[in-house]
């Protein structure tokens, strides 16, 4: 009985269990996409300079 041969069960990786879900890899790929393309409009809008006076009071009316 000593002989006999126990199945490696080894714990897989989290970088295998991540590569082998192709339905993650894909939630991954496009939220990661999502954030930093939200992020860079964010950044974009804050670089914008204020409207001026005039143009607001005309915009207004």
């Amino acid at each position: 009985m000593e002989n006999e041969q126990q199945p490696n069960k080894e714990k897989a990786s989290f970088g295998r269990m991540i590569m082998d879900d192709y339905m993650l890899l894909l939630f991954l790929g496009v939220t990661i996409y999502a954030i930093f393309y939200l992020i860079w409009g964010v950044m974009e809008l804050s670089n914008l300079p204020a409207i001026p006076e005039e143009i607001k009071k005309t915009l207004i009316k």
